[in-house]
């Protein structure tokens, strides 16, 4: 790896690091601007899986130069709210015959200045939030949002006329959904493509460790995360759709015999999530797929 890969590696670790704590030695989210690079401020704590940690902010609205890399309306690509610039997770056909694209719940909820939970909105044809993409052109609306312990999803109505892909940029897939839990002694290997401030110009396709995957709501893993990484999709090596990437700190869930459910990121896992909105909007979701790269 160059040095200069090495510095922003180890830069998005120390946000990592500083996110959160757990427990009496919790430690306050850092704020992007104290580290030396452009961002938001620093998000109001939240939990995952009852775990104290830091929702990853959105970067400031104006991409930095460098991001970009994925380019259209896709897995990985670059999306604006009024809230800031996040990451498009997965792409799905609605029973209603419109085709809607995800990202995280808190890239247009905001977060508490309270910390903690926001809760749920979900808006009809026509009245949701606009989404942008990294050009700034409207490719659609918010039509549901969720931000509420362990869930924090949005998915965004596509305009018709927008053309947007299915594959996650880099790696491809998703080919499926993966609802495995494998123990803490089975290791997953997990794969996404962010747009984070630094770590997102050089590194933008990366890849973290699971020690396993346990719950049905969350994963932790040792990765490296910045601003501008919320809402990214997250797949397993196979190329099946884990989850989103959505918090970082230094979670610990549960020590027993099988190991240690911890990590320095945390991500919702991606069906109870879509099952939730399936529910609220009243219509099926089906995932679109693609082959890995």
């Amino acid at each position: 790896m160059s040095a200069s890969r090495t510095i922003i590696a180890i830069t998005a670790v120390v946000i990592a690091l500083l996110g959160c704590g757990s427990g009496s030695n919790q430690v306050p989210a850092a704020d992007a601007l104290s580290l030396g690079l452009p961002g938001t401020s620093s998000p109001a704590n939240w939990t995952l899986g009852g775990v104290p940690c830091a929702l990853i902010p959105p970067a400031d609205a104006a991409a930095p130069l460098g991001t970009g890399t994925c380019p259209g309306v896709r897995p990985g690509a670059i999306v604006r709210s009024d809230v800031g610039q996040c990451t498009l997770n997965f792409l799905f056909q609605g029973s209603d015959g419109s085709r809607y694209i995800g990202t995280a719940g808190h890239c247009i909820l905001g977060t508490s200045p309270f910390g903690g939970d926001v809760g749920e909105m979900a808006w009809a044809s026509g009245t949701g939030p606009v989404a942008r993409d990294a050009d700034g052109n409207p490719i659609g609306e918010f039509a549901y949002a969720i931000l509420q312990d362990p869930k924090d999803f949005s998915l965004i109505r596509l305009d018709p006329q927008v053309q947007a892909s299915a594959g996650m940029c880099h790696f491809g897939g998703p080919t499926a959904v993966n609802d495995d839990r494998p123990g803490l002694t089975e290791p997953v290997v997990l794969n996404w493509f962010g747009n984070g401030v630094g770590v997102g110009a050089v590194l933008p396709a990366r890849s973290a460790l699971a020690a396993g995957m346990p719950s049905p709501d969350h994963v932790f893993a040792q990765g490296a995360a910045a601003p501008g990484d919320s809402g990214s999709g997250v797949i397993s090596s196979d190329g099946r759709a884990v989850g989103v990437l959505v918090t970082v700190g230094v979670h610990t869930a549960s020590i027993g015999s099988g190991g240690l459910d911890a990590g320095l990121i945390g991500m919702t896992r991606l069906t109870p999530q879509l099952e939730r909105a399936k529910a609220v909007l009243g219509l099926d979701l089906v995932l679109q797929t693609a082959p890995t790269l």
